[in-house]
Parts: C-alpha cells; structure tokens; sequence
C-alpha cells in the first residue's frame, strides 16, 4: 500500500491506495505545512542550491513527458525551474541514500522550507516521489495513479524541477511543482501596489493618492507590528493605518480598497518590506500604509 499525505486549512489527510505494481514502482504524493528550519540547516541549503540545476538527460525525458501529458488536456505547459530542481535532487539523493521513499526524512526540512531556501518565490507547491528501473515507467505509473495524475496535470502549479539520481540500477525520483512569484524589488512591490490603489480611485473619478516612502513605516512592516493603534500615536495626522502582509499587489485587501474610496484621503505614508520565510511564505511583502486627509 502506498501513502500521501495533503496539507489543507482543516490539517493534514493522509490518503493511501494500491500500487497496480509495487514491485515495480513505488511513489507518494503529498503537500506539507510550513516550519521554521535551524539556521545552519538553511545555510547548508542555500549553499547547495549554487550547483548547476539543468536538466540530466532522464531529468530532461521526464520533463517531456509531464508536458506532454498536459499538452493532451489542453493544460498550459509547465516551465523548467532551477530553484525547484535543486530541491528536487537534494531530495532524490536522501531517497537514494536511505533507499526508501519518504517525503520527509529525520533532520530534513518539510517541502516548502526547502523549496524556500533555493530562493525561489512561491506560494503553492506539491511533490511526487517513486522509483523504478527506467523513466518511462515511473511516469507511467505516476500517471495510473489519481493524486500523482492530479499534481501532473494541475493548472494550479505552473513550474516544476525534476531530480534524477540513479543507484544500483535504480532512479530515484522527485517531482517538485510550484506556482512561481514574480520577482519583486521592494521598489517594484510598491509601485505595482500603488498603481492598483489609484485604479481604484480612478475608477471613482478620484485624484491619485499623494504617497511617500516611510522609514518608520517600513520598520513596522518589517517588524510585524499588529498594534495599530500604537503606530498611529506617532504619526502626526495620520487617520487610519493598514498592516497587512501579501503576495499580490495587485490585489487589495478590503481596508486598503476602502481606503482607496475614502474621497477625504489625499495622502499615503507607505514602508514595504519583503519578508519570506514558513510564516508567511516565500513571496510575501508585509505594507504598512498610513492614510493622511
């Protein structure tokens, strides 16, 4: 019987079913929660993740074949990403180490931690594991198998690394997919979040917020300060003020729309500070914008 494990609002459910051939193949499936990782852990992963991650030959058949499977549905392709092969190939080398199949082994970061620590910015992620004598066949059985199938051809996960590591004529694979962030700068961040602000009031026939760059904010933001009411003492005619942590400027949260409606605000005092990590992810900005009439 094989198992996987899913990580939802509710907790994790694990799942299990039968392999239509465990002698052959053996796989599992699983999303995970976010945890904290030691800090020499984390250097060790970041060092890691400066070795080259184009694709082995085997690495590079199995691509195809995941898009080809998505091709046939009519599912956008996946895209090739180093962040995610590098954690993919640490992972298939502790499978090969321990020759089992597991998605997390004593000492090693659950799936999110050690995407995050590549660099990369996401916010969605899953992985398939398995083992077989050939490529073909692993993927075959991948596919016959409904979660695998699911995270293979899932529009949710848009990018996707493949390790490869063959031991005593066995591959030990790994599958990690991802929906990919784009790469914000603070700078970019805020302008983006900005522009989105003041479609709002565009759309309301009024005039664009007057916004300014706030160190003090931008300490807040980066401190996680929740007590509102506290900032605002400091900030000298300052009505309203908005904490909030996000992965997508362009979308506001509602009291930043509500304040973008307020006809009254014509000045915002505004810090941005990205802040990645198992709290709030890998792509997260936290904003703290405080609103002046």
């Amino acid at each position: 019987m094989l198992c996987g494990i899913l990580v939802s609002g509710a907790g994790p459910v694990t799942t299990c079913h039968h392999s239509v051939d465990a002698a052959r193949t053996q796989f599992h499936h699983g999303r995970v929660l976010l945890r904290a990782i030691p800090g020499a852990l984390l250097l060790a992963l970041l060092a890691a993740a400066l070795v080259s991650a184009s694709p082995t030959p085997e690495e590079r058949r199995l691509f195809q074949l995941l898009n080809r499977e998505r091709g046939r549905l009519g599912v956008p392709e996946l895209q090739w990403d180093d962040h995610l092969a590098q954690s993919a190939r640490a992972h298939a080398q502790r499978l090969a180490d321990h020759r089992s199949l597991s998605h997390q082994f004593p000492g090693e970061p659950e799936l999110m931690v050690r995407i995050g620590a590549t660099g990369m910015r996401f916010d969605y992620a899953a992985e398939n594991i398995g083992r077989a004598n050939t490529v073909e066949t692993v993927h075959a059985d991948l596919m016959d198998s409904p979660p695998h199938r699911a995270n293979i051809l899932s529009e949710r996960y848009d990018s996707v690394g493949i390790g490869i590591i063959a031991s005593n004529g066995t591959l030990w694979v790994a599958e990690n997919f991802a929906h990919a962030l784009p790469d914000y700068s603070e700078a970019q961040f805020r302008d983006a979040l900005l522009a989105a602000f003041n479609r709002v009031r565009e759309g309301r026939n009024l005039p664009a917020i007057d916004a300014h760059l706030d160190d003090k904010l931008r300490r807040v933001a980066c401190s996680g300060e929740a007590n509102a009411r506290r900032v605002i003492e400091t900030l000298s005619g300052a009505t309203e003020l908005a904490v909030f942590t996000t992965s997508v400027p362009q979308e506001l949260p509602s009291r930043m729309s509500a304040a973008a409606l307020e006809p009254r605000y014509r000045r915002m005092d505004i810090g941005v500070c990205f802040r990645p990590g198992p709290v709030q992810g890998y792509g997260s900005f936290s904003v703290a914008a405080a609103f002046f009439p």
